[in-house]
Protein backbone atom coordinates (compact mmCIF):
# COMPACT_ATOMS: atom_id res chain seq x y z
CA UNK A 1 0.00 0.00 0.00
CA UNK A 2 1.51 3.34 -1.12
CA UNK A 3 1.20 6.35 1.15
CA UNK A 4 -0.27 9.42 -0.60
CA UNK A 5 1.89 12.48 -0.12
CA UNK A 6 1.03 14.29 3.10
CA UNK A 7 -1.70 11.79 4.07
CA UNK A 8 -1.34 8.89 6.53
CA UNK A 9 -2.17 5.34 5.50
CA UNK A 10 -5.41 3.84 6.78
CA UNK A 11 -4.69 0.51 8.48
CA UNK A 12 -8.37 -0.42 8.30
CA UNK A 13 -8.01 -0.84 4.52
CA UNK A 14 -4.78 -2.84 4.41
CA UNK A 15 -4.76 -5.94 2.20
CA UNK A 16 -1.83 -7.55 3.99
CA UNK A 17 0.00 -7.45 7.30
CA UNK A 18 2.83 -4.93 7.73
CA UNK A 19 6.31 -5.71 9.03
CA UNK A 20 8.82 -2.88 8.64
CA UNK A 21 11.96 -1.51 10.28
CA UNK A 22 12.52 2.08 11.40
CA UNK A 23 14.88 4.09 13.56
CA UNK A 24 12.02 5.08 15.87
CA UNK A 25 8.33 4.32 16.25
CA UNK A 26 5.98 6.84 17.88
CA UNK A 27 2.63 5.73 19.30
CA UNK A 28 0.21 8.66 19.26
CA UNK A 29 0.02 11.83 17.17
CA UNK A 30 -0.91 14.57 19.64
CA UNK A 31 1.15 17.37 21.16
CA UNK A 32 3.96 15.05 22.21
CA UNK A 33 3.95 12.42 19.46
CA UNK A 34 3.63 14.81 16.53
CA UNK A 35 6.48 17.00 17.72
CA UNK A 36 8.94 14.18 18.36
CA UNK A 37 8.04 12.51 15.05
CA UNK A 38 8.55 15.69 13.04
CA UNK A 39 11.82 16.62 14.74
CA UNK A 40 13.28 13.11 14.32
CA UNK A 41 12.16 12.88 10.69
CA UNK A 42 13.62 16.26 9.86
CA UNK A 43 16.80 15.06 11.58
CA UNK A 44 17.07 12.34 8.94
CA UNK A 45 15.68 9.42 10.94
CA UNK A 46 13.24 6.82 9.66
CA UNK A 47 10.12 7.31 11.78
CA UNK A 48 6.82 5.44 12.00
CA UNK A 49 3.73 7.06 13.58
CA UNK A 50 0.94 4.82 14.89
CA UNK A 51 -2.42 6.47 15.62
CA UNK A 52 -5.53 4.67 16.86
CA UNK A 53 -7.95 7.28 15.54
CA UNK A 54 -8.77 8.25 11.98
CA UNK A 55 -7.58 10.93 9.59
CA UNK A 56 -10.01 13.72 8.76
CA UNK A 57 -8.83 16.29 6.23
CA UNK A 58 -11.89 18.53 6.55
CA UNK A 59 -13.94 19.34 9.65
CA UNK A 60 -17.51 20.30 8.86
CA UNK A 61 -19.54 18.16 11.25
CA UNK A 62 -21.93 19.56 13.87
CA UNK A 63 -20.80 18.98 17.47
CA UNK A 64 -22.42 15.61 18.17
CA UNK A 65 -21.15 14.13 14.90
CA UNK A 66 -17.72 15.53 15.72
CA UNK A 67 -17.77 13.74 19.06
CA UNK A 68 -18.33 10.44 17.27
CA UNK A 69 -15.54 11.03 14.73
CA UNK A 70 -12.85 12.89 16.66
CA UNK A 71 -13.27 12.06 20.37
CA UNK A 72 -12.45 8.96 22.35
CA UNK A 73 -15.59 7.34 23.76
CA UNK A 74 -17.67 9.99 21.93
CA UNK A 75 -16.39 12.56 24.43
CA UNK A 76 -17.41 10.62 27.54
CA UNK A 77 -14.02 9.53 28.88
CA UNK A 78 -13.50 10.38 32.50
CA UNK A 79 -12.57 9.45 36.04
CA UNK A 80 -14.53 7.91 38.90
CA UNK A 81 -14.81 9.55 42.29
CA UNK A 82 -16.29 12.56 44.06
CA UNK A 83 -17.34 13.90 41.65
CA UNK A 84 -16.97 11.85 38.49
CA UNK A 85 -14.95 14.07 36.14
CA UNK A 86 -15.62 14.05 32.42
CA UNK A 87 -12.24 14.20 30.64
CA UNK A 88 -12.69 14.50 26.86
CA UNK A 89 -9.78 13.34 24.70
CA UNK A 90 -9.09 13.33 20.99
CA UNK A 91 -8.98 10.06 19.07
CA UNK A 92 -7.85 11.19 15.64
CA UNK A 93 -4.78 12.21 13.63
CA UNK A 94 -3.47 15.15 15.67
CA UNK A 95 -4.83 13.83 18.95
CA UNK A 96 -6.43 16.20 21.43
CA UNK A 97 -4.84 19.22 19.70
CA UNK A 98 -7.44 18.72 16.96
CA UNK A 99 -10.31 19.30 19.38
CA UNK A 100 -8.85 21.60 22.04
CA UNK A 101 -9.36 25.34 22.46
CA UNK A 102 -5.97 26.27 21.04
CA UNK A 103 -4.92 28.13 24.20
CA UNK A 104 -1.13 28.47 24.56
CA UNK A 105 0.77 29.19 27.77
CA UNK A 106 4.40 28.64 28.65
CA UNK A 107 5.14 26.73 31.83
CA UNK A 108 5.07 29.18 34.76
CA UNK A 109 8.52 29.88 36.19
CA UNK A 110 7.29 28.96 39.66
CA UNK A 111 6.37 25.49 38.44
CA UNK A 112 9.79 24.89 36.87
CA UNK A 113 11.41 26.09 40.08
CA UNK A 114 9.32 23.60 42.05
CA UNK A 115 10.38 20.78 39.75
CA UNK A 116 14.01 21.72 40.35
CA UNK A 117 13.89 22.41 44.07
CA UNK A 118 11.36 19.84 45.30
CA UNK A 119 11.65 17.05 42.73
CA UNK A 120 15.33 17.32 41.82
CA UNK A 121 14.72 17.84 38.10
CA UNK A 122 17.79 20.00 37.57
CA UNK A 123 18.02 19.22 33.84
CA UNK A 124 14.61 20.77 33.06
CA UNK A 125 15.99 24.29 33.11
CA UNK A 126 14.78 27.62 31.75
CA UNK A 127 17.48 27.86 29.10
CA UNK A 128 16.57 24.59 27.40
CA UNK A 129 12.83 25.16 27.69
CA UNK A 130 12.96 28.77 26.53
CA UNK A 131 14.66 27.70 23.30
CA UNK A 132 12.06 25.00 22.87
CA UNK A 133 9.18 27.39 23.57
CA UNK A 134 10.50 29.82 20.97
CA UNK A 135 10.68 27.06 18.38
CA UNK A 136 7.24 25.67 19.16
CA UNK A 137 5.51 29.05 19.19
CA UNK A 138 7.04 29.90 15.83
CA UNK A 139 5.94 26.58 14.32
CA UNK A 140 2.32 26.90 15.46
CA UNK A 141 2.07 30.69 15.08
CA UNK A 142 1.05 31.57 18.63
CA UNK A 143 -0.72 34.94 18.54
CA UNK A 144 -2.93 37.11 20.74
CA UNK A 145 -6.67 36.81 20.07
CA UNK A 146 -8.31 39.85 18.53
CA UNK A 147 -11.24 41.19 20.58
CA UNK A 148 -13.28 41.44 17.38
CA UNK A 149 -13.48 37.66 16.92
CA UNK A 150 -14.08 36.74 20.56
CA UNK A 151 -17.43 35.34 21.58
CA UNK A 152 -19.70 37.91 23.18
CA UNK A 153 -19.45 36.06 26.49
CA UNK A 154 -15.69 36.61 26.57
CA UNK A 155 -16.11 40.30 25.77
CA UNK A 156 -18.79 40.70 28.45
CA UNK A 157 -16.37 39.47 31.12
CA UNK A 158 -13.72 41.81 29.75
CA UNK A 159 -16.14 44.75 30.04
CA UNK A 160 -17.33 43.81 33.54
CA UNK A 161 -13.78 43.38 34.85
CA UNK A 162 -12.88 46.82 33.49
CA UNK A 163 -15.85 48.31 35.38
CA UNK A 164 -14.44 46.75 38.55
CA UNK A 165 -10.99 48.17 37.86
CA UNK A 166 -9.68 44.68 37.18
CA UNK A 167 -7.84 43.62 34.09
CA UNK A 168 -7.84 40.37 32.19
CA UNK A 169 -6.12 39.68 28.89
CA UNK A 170 -6.84 38.14 25.49
CA UNK A 171 -5.55 34.58 25.31
CA UNK A 172 -2.66 33.52 23.08
CA UNK A 173 -3.69 30.83 20.61
CA UNK A 174 -2.08 28.77 17.83
CA UNK A 175 -3.96 30.09 14.80
CA UNK A 176 -3.46 31.68 11.39
CA UNK A 177 -6.18 33.98 10.03
CA UNK A 178 -8.79 32.81 12.55
CA UNK A 179 -12.34 33.69 11.48
CA UNK A 180 -13.94 33.11 14.89
CA UNK A 181 -16.21 30.31 13.66
CA UNK A 182 -16.58 28.99 17.23
CA UNK A 183 -15.85 25.36 16.31
CA UNK A 184 -12.41 25.01 17.96
CA UNK A 185 -13.47 22.00 20.02
CA UNK A 186 -15.23 20.18 17.18
CA UNK A 187 -12.49 20.40 14.55
CA UNK A 188 -11.60 23.83 13.15
CA UNK A 189 -13.79 24.43 10.08
CA UNK A 190 -11.43 26.89 8.39
CA UNK A 191 -8.09 25.21 9.08
CA UNK A 192 -6.96 28.28 11.03
CA UNK A 193 -6.08 26.40 14.22
CA UNK A 194 -2.55 25.07 13.94
CA UNK A 195 -3.25 21.71 15.52
CA UNK A 196 -0.81 18.88 14.96
CA UNK A 197 -2.69 17.59 11.91
CA UNK A 198 -2.22 21.02 10.28
CA UNK A 199 1.41 21.79 11.07
CA UNK A 200 3.76 19.27 12.67
CA UNK A 201 2.39 16.05 11.16
CA UNK A 202 2.39 17.22 7.51
CA UNK A 203 6.00 18.34 8.01
CA UNK A 204 6.87 14.94 9.49
CA UNK A 205 5.38 13.19 6.48
CA UNK A 206 7.13 15.51 4.03
CA UNK A 207 10.40 14.72 5.81
CA UNK A 208 9.85 11.01 5.16
CA UNK A 209 7.96 9.74 8.20
CA UNK A 210 5.46 6.92 7.69
CA UNK A 211 2.09 7.18 9.44
CA UNK A 212 -0.75 4.72 9.95
CA UNK A 213 -4.14 5.72 11.33
CA UNK A 214 -6.78 3.41 12.78
CA UNK A 215 -4.02 1.20 14.14
CA UNK A 216 -4.12 0.34 17.86
CA UNK A 217 -0.80 -0.41 19.56
CA UNK A 218 -1.06 -3.56 21.66
CA UNK A 219 2.37 -5.01 22.35
CA UNK A 220 5.75 -3.48 23.14
CA UNK A 221 8.44 -5.65 21.59
CA UNK A 222 11.73 -6.31 23.40
CA UNK A 223 14.94 -8.04 22.37
CA UNK A 224 16.72 -10.81 24.28
CA UNK A 225 18.53 -8.26 26.42
CA UNK A 226 15.25 -6.62 27.47
CA UNK A 227 15.67 -3.53 25.32
CA UNK A 228 12.64 -2.07 23.50
CA UNK A 229 12.62 -3.31 19.92
CA UNK A 230 9.35 -2.11 18.40
CA UNK A 231 5.56 -2.15 18.52
CA UNK A 232 2.87 -4.54 17.38
CA UNK A 233 -0.46 -2.98 16.46
CA UNK A 234 -3.77 -4.22 15.12
CA UNK A 235 -5.87 -2.43 12.54
CA UNK A 236 -9.27 -1.12 13.56
CA UNK A 237 -12.27 -1.82 11.37
CA UNK A 238 -12.74 -4.53 8.81
CA UNK A 239 -9.18 -5.47 7.87
CA UNK A 240 -7.96 -6.77 11.24
CA UNK A 241 -4.43 -6.73 9.87
CA UNK A 242 -1.44 -6.80 12.16
CA UNK A 243 1.26 -4.18 11.92
CA UNK A 244 4.77 -4.74 13.25
CA UNK A 245 7.14 -1.79 13.50
CA UNK A 246 10.65 -2.80 14.48
CA UNK A 247 12.80 -0.03 15.96
CA UNK A 248 15.46 0.40 18.65
CA UNK A 249 13.62 3.47 19.95
CA UNK A 250 9.97 3.22 21.01
CA UNK A 251 8.18 6.42 22.08
CA UNK A 252 4.78 6.25 23.74
CA UNK A 253 2.67 9.39 23.34
CA UNK A 254 -0.83 8.08 24.02
CA UNK A 255 -1.72 10.59 26.72
CA UNK A 256 -1.93 10.50 30.50
CA UNK A 257 -4.88 8.11 30.72
CA UNK A 258 -3.70 5.62 28.08
CA UNK A 259 0.10 5.46 28.21
CA UNK A 260 0.21 3.94 31.73
CA UNK A 261 -2.39 1.38 30.66
CA UNK A 262 -0.25 0.28 27.70
CA UNK A 263 2.79 0.01 29.96
CA UNK A 264 0.89 -1.98 32.58
CA UNK A 265 -0.64 -4.38 30.04
CA UNK A 266 2.87 -5.10 28.75
CA UNK A 267 4.34 -5.66 32.20
CA UNK A 268 6.63 -2.63 31.94
CA UNK A 269 7.54 -0.78 35.16
CA UNK A 270 5.45 -3.35 36.99
CA UNK A 271 7.29 -2.80 40.24
CA UNK A 272 7.28 0.99 40.03
CA UNK A 273 4.70 2.31 42.52
CA UNK A 274 4.32 5.58 40.59
CA UNK A 275 2.98 4.06 37.38
CA UNK A 276 -0.58 5.26 36.85
CA UNK A 277 -0.51 7.51 39.92
CA UNK A 278 -0.20 11.27 40.54
CA UNK A 279 -2.96 12.09 38.04
CA UNK A 280 -3.79 15.80 38.05
CA UNK A 281 -6.60 17.25 35.94
CA UNK A 282 -7.06 21.02 36.42
CA UNK A 283 -10.75 20.46 37.32
CA UNK A 284 -12.91 23.04 35.57
CA UNK A 285 -16.41 24.39 35.81
CA UNK A 286 -18.22 27.50 34.62
CA UNK A 287 -21.00 29.94 35.37
CA UNK A 288 -23.72 30.95 32.93
CA UNK A 289 -25.48 34.32 33.20
CA UNK A 290 -28.72 35.57 31.67
CA UNK A 291 -28.83 39.10 30.27
CA UNK A 292 -31.46 41.27 28.64
CA UNK A 293 -29.25 41.68 25.58
CA UNK A 294 -29.05 39.01 22.91
CA UNK A 295 -25.65 37.39 23.46
CA UNK A 296 -25.50 34.43 21.04
CA UNK A 297 -22.41 33.22 22.86
CA UNK A 298 -21.78 30.37 20.43
CA UNK A 299 -20.55 32.87 17.80
CA UNK A 300 -16.87 33.77 17.92
CA UNK A 301 -13.83 32.19 19.60
CA UNK A 302 -15.17 30.34 22.67
CA UNK A 303 -11.99 30.47 24.76
CA UNK A 304 -10.30 33.77 24.00
CA UNK A 305 -10.00 35.78 27.23
CA UNK A 306 -8.59 35.12 30.71
CA UNK A 307 -8.32 36.63 34.17
CA UNK A 308 -5.55 35.80 36.65
CA UNK A 309 -6.61 37.86 39.67
CA UNK A 310 -6.97 34.77 41.87
CA UNK A 311 -3.90 33.00 40.52
CA UNK A 312 -2.20 32.94 43.93
CA UNK A 313 -5.16 30.90 45.19
CA UNK A 314 -4.74 28.36 42.40
CA UNK A 315 -7.70 29.63 40.33
CA UNK A 316 -7.55 30.63 36.67
CA UNK A 317 -10.48 32.03 34.70
CA UNK A 318 -10.81 31.38 30.97
CA UNK A 319 -13.59 31.76 28.44
CA UNK A 320 -15.91 28.80 27.85
CA UNK A 321 -18.97 28.81 25.60
CA UNK A 322 -21.05 26.12 23.93
CA UNK A 323 -23.55 25.95 21.07
CA UNK A 324 -27.19 25.48 22.13
CA UNK A 325 -27.33 21.71 21.60
CA UNK A 326 -24.40 21.16 23.97
CA UNK A 327 -25.42 23.80 26.48
CA UNK A 328 -28.73 22.01 26.88
CA UNK A 329 -27.01 18.70 27.62
CA UNK A 330 -24.40 20.13 29.98
CA UNK A 331 -26.63 22.24 32.24
CA UNK A 332 -27.88 20.28 35.30
CA UNK A 333 -31.33 21.90 35.48
CA UNK A 334 -34.80 20.31 35.42
CA UNK A 335 -38.41 21.34 34.94
CA UNK A 336 -39.37 24.98 34.54
CA UNK A 337 -35.83 26.21 35.21
CA UNK A 338 -34.46 24.12 32.35
CA UNK A 339 -37.28 25.21 30.05
CA UNK A 340 -36.55 28.85 30.84
CA UNK A 341 -32.78 28.35 30.36
CA UNK A 342 -33.28 26.81 26.92
CA UNK A 343 -35.83 29.40 25.84
CA UNK A 344 -33.43 32.18 26.79
CA UNK A 345 -30.22 30.53 25.56
CA UNK A 346 -29.55 33.27 23.02
CA UNK A 347 -29.38 35.67 26.00
CA UNK A 348 -27.01 33.48 28.01
CA UNK A 349 -23.30 34.23 28.44
CA UNK A 350 -20.79 31.93 30.09
CA UNK A 351 -17.24 31.96 31.40
CA UNK A 352 -15.13 29.19 32.87
CA UNK A 353 -12.54 28.57 35.54
CA UNK A 354 -10.08 25.84 36.43
CA UNK A 355 -8.02 25.14 39.50
CA UNK A 356 -4.48 23.95 40.06
CA UNK A 357 -5.50 20.80 41.90
CA UNK A 358 -3.97 19.30 45.01
CA UNK A 359 -5.78 15.99 44.49
CA UNK A 360 -4.02 13.11 42.76
CA UNK A 361 -5.77 10.26 41.02
CA UNK A 362 -4.59 6.73 40.40
CA UNK A 363 -5.14 3.94 37.92
CA UNK A 364 -6.82 0.79 39.15
CA UNK A 365 -7.99 -2.39 37.47
CA UNK A 366 -11.63 -3.45 37.58
CA UNK A 367 -11.97 -7.22 36.97
CA UNK A 368 -13.91 -7.95 33.82
CA UNK A 369 -13.72 -4.34 32.64
CA UNK A 370 -10.17 -3.04 32.52
CA UNK A 371 -8.35 -0.04 33.88
CA UNK A 372 -10.07 3.04 35.30
CA UNK A 373 -8.84 6.13 37.08
CA UNK A 374 -10.11 7.12 40.50
CA UNK A 375 -9.90 10.77 41.45
CA UNK A 376 -11.66 12.83 44.12
CA UNK A 377 -11.39 16.51 44.95
CA UNK A 378 -9.70 17.53 48.17
CA UNK A 379 -11.36 20.00 50.52
CA UNK A 380 -8.93 22.67 49.30
CA UNK A 381 -9.83 21.95 45.67
CA UNK A 382 -13.53 22.18 46.49
CA UNK A 383 -12.96 25.48 48.31
CA UNK A 384 -11.15 26.84 45.25
CA UNK A 385 -14.02 25.85 42.98
CA UNK A 386 -16.52 27.48 45.36
CA UNK A 387 -14.52 30.71 45.43
CA UNK A 388 -14.22 30.82 41.64
CA UNK A 389 -17.95 30.19 41.17
CA UNK A 390 -18.82 32.94 43.65
CA UNK A 391 -16.44 35.40 41.97
CA UNK A 392 -18.00 34.93 38.53
CA UNK A 393 -21.58 34.97 39.84
CA UNK A 394 -20.98 38.23 41.72
CA UNK A 395 -19.30 39.81 38.71
CA UNK A 396 -22.33 39.01 36.56
CA UNK A 397 -25.02 39.95 39.08
CA UNK A 398 -23.41 43.25 40.10
CA UNK A 399 -23.50 44.40 36.51
CA UNK A 400 -26.92 43.65 35.15
CA UNK A 401 -27.28 39.89 34.89
CA UNK A 402 -30.82 38.69 35.54
CA UNK A 403 -29.58 35.38 36.96
CA UNK A 404 -26.40 33.35 37.31
CA UNK A 405 -26.35 29.60 36.72
CA UNK A 406 -23.41 27.69 38.23
CA UNK A 407 -22.89 24.12 37.07
CA UNK A 408 -24.30 22.51 40.19
CA UNK A 409 -26.78 19.69 40.70
CA UNK A 410 -28.51 20.93 43.83
CA UNK A 411 -31.70 22.68 44.79
CA UNK A 412 -31.46 26.47 44.73
CA UNK A 413 -28.45 26.47 42.42
CA UNK A 414 -29.74 29.41 40.37
CA UNK A 415 -28.54 32.75 41.80
CA UNK A 416 -31.08 35.57 41.39
CA UNK A 417 -29.18 38.13 43.44
CA UNK A 418 -26.05 38.74 45.48
CA UNK A 419 -27.72 37.38 48.63
CA UNK A 420 -27.95 34.00 46.92
CA UNK A 421 -24.18 34.06 46.32
CA UNK A 422 -23.58 34.92 49.99
CA UNK A 423 -25.74 31.96 51.06
CA UNK A 424 -23.88 29.68 48.66
CA UNK A 425 -20.56 30.62 50.23
CA UNK A 426 -21.85 29.91 53.76
CA UNK A 427 -23.75 26.70 53.06
CA UNK A 428 -22.22 23.22 53.14
CA UNK A 429 -21.06 22.01 49.71
CA UNK A 430 -20.39 18.43 48.67
CA UNK A 431 -18.01 17.62 45.84
CA UNK A 432 -20.72 15.50 44.19
CA UNK A 433 -22.90 18.61 43.79
CA UNK A 434 -20.47 20.41 41.46
CA UNK A 435 -20.44 19.53 37.77
CA UNK A 436 -16.76 19.33 36.85
CA UNK A 437 -14.92 18.63 33.61
CA UNK A 438 -11.20 18.39 32.95
CA UNK A 439 -9.11 18.79 29.82
CA UNK A 440 -5.53 18.55 31.10
CA UNK A 441 -4.72 15.09 32.52
CA UNK A 442 -1.06 15.00 33.58
CA UNK A 443 1.45 13.10 35.65
CA UNK A 444 0.68 9.37 35.45
CA UNK A 445 4.20 8.46 34.19
CA UNK A 446 5.83 11.44 35.79
CA UNK A 447 9.43 12.42 35.24
CA UNK A 448 11.73 12.07 38.24
CA UNK A 449 15.35 12.09 39.27
CA UNK A 450 15.16 8.39 40.18
CA UNK A 451 12.69 5.46 40.21
CA UNK A 452 11.92 6.39 43.81
CA UNK A 453 10.09 9.46 42.55
CA UNK A 454 8.56 8.59 39.20
CA UNK A 455 8.37 6.44 36.06
CA UNK A 456 10.64 8.24 33.57
CA UNK A 457 14.05 9.85 33.88
CA UNK A 458 14.91 13.35 32.72
CA UNK A 459 15.62 11.97 29.25
CA UNK A 460 12.01 10.63 29.05
CA UNK A 461 13.23 7.00 29.25
CA UNK A 462 11.21 4.59 31.38
CA UNK A 463 13.29 3.46 34.34
CA UNK A 464 14.48 -0.11 33.81
CA UNK A 465 13.31 -0.21 30.17
CA UNK A 466 16.16 0.87 27.85
CA UNK A 467 15.00 2.22 24.51
CA UNK A 468 11.45 2.86 25.74
CA UNK A 469 10.40 6.49 26.17
CA UNK A 470 7.30 8.48 27.08
CA UNK A 471 6.58 11.85 25.46
CA UNK A 472 3.14 13.19 26.42
CA UNK A 473 1.36 14.86 29.30
CA UNK A 474 1.89 11.85 31.54
CA UNK A 475 5.57 12.82 32.11
CA UNK A 476 4.67 16.33 33.34
CA UNK A 477 5.46 16.00 37.06
CA UNK A 478 2.80 18.26 38.61
CA UNK A 479 -0.24 20.34 37.81
CA UNK A 480 0.76 23.43 35.83
CA UNK A 481 -2.08 25.82 36.56
CA UNK A 482 -2.21 26.66 32.84
CA UNK A 483 -3.20 24.83 29.65
CA UNK A 484 -0.45 22.25 29.03
CA UNK A 485 -0.28 21.98 25.22
CA UNK A 486 2.80 24.17 24.78
CA UNK A 487 4.56 22.65 27.80
CA UNK A 488 4.17 19.17 26.32
CA UNK A 489 5.39 20.40 22.93
CA UNK A 490 8.40 22.18 24.42
CA UNK A 491 9.37 19.12 26.45
CA UNK A 492 9.06 17.02 23.29
CA UNK A 493 11.29 19.46 21.39
CA UNK A 494 13.94 19.27 24.09
CA UNK A 495 13.64 15.49 24.13
CA UNK A 496 14.08 15.28 20.34
CA UNK A 497 17.26 17.35 20.45
CA UNK A 498 18.79 15.14 23.09
CA UNK A 499 17.63 11.92 21.45
CA UNK A 500 19.13 12.91 18.11
CA UNK A 501 22.44 13.71 19.80
CA UNK A 502 22.57 10.58 21.93
CA UNK A 503 20.41 7.54 21.14
CA UNK A 504 20.14 8.19 17.40
CA UNK A 505 23.53 9.91 17.29
CA UNK A 506 24.52 12.03 14.33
Amino acid sequence: MTQPEGIPMDAAHLHADVDAAFDAVVVGSGAGGAVIAKELAEGGRRVAIVEEGGYHAVHRDPPFASFARLYRDCGFSGTLGRPAVLTPMGRCFGGTTTINSGTCFRTPESVIARWRDELGLAEIDHAALDRAFDRVEHEINVTVTDLRIMSRGNRIVHELLEREGLHGAPLRRNVRDCEGCGACCYGCTSGAKQSMDRCYLPKALRAGATAYVRARAERILCDAAGRAAGIEAVANGVSGRRLTFRAPVVILACGSLLTPQLLRRNGVARGNPHLGRHLTLHPATKVYAEFEERVEDWKGVPQSYSYDGLRDDGIKFEGASMPPELGAVAMPLVGEEMAHFLKRYAHIASFGMMISDTAEGRMTRVPGYGYVFRYSLTELDLARLRRGIAFLARLYLKHGALAAYPMMARQGSVFRGLDDVDRFERAPLRASEVEVMAFHPLGTCRMAASPAGGVCDQEHQVFGAPGLYVCDGSVVPTALGVNPQVTIMAMATRFAERLLDRELGN
